[in-house]
């Protein structure tokens, strides 16, 4: 059973941004049905990599943010891997 998911972090600014952090949020992709949700983690646009979805930089909150998204990636394609593959 083949089927098209995706996961996408990106930022999420307000029409009216001027500056200060931007919500970092999560877009799951299941047969082009979208869900996207918050992450609950904030960071300044200038330190956020949109190719890669994640913050580029080697300070230690950067890496704690970083491993949150990871964790949180792990989290939703657990169970999608478990559904495909069992």
């Amino acid at each position: 059973m083949k089927t098209n998911f995706s996961m996408l972090f990106y930022l999420k600014k307000q029409k009216n941004y001027a500056c200060g952090d931007a919500p970092i949020y999560l877009r799951i992709t299941v047969e082009r049905n979208r869900v996207e949700i918050t992450t609950g983690q904030e960071c300044k646009p200038e330190c956020w990599n949109p190719k890669t979805g994640r913050l580029t930089g080697t300070k230690e909150d950067i890496k704690r943010s970083n491993a949150y998204l990871d964790g949180l990636q792990a989290m939703v394609y657990w169970p999608y891997k478990e559904l495909i593959y069992a």
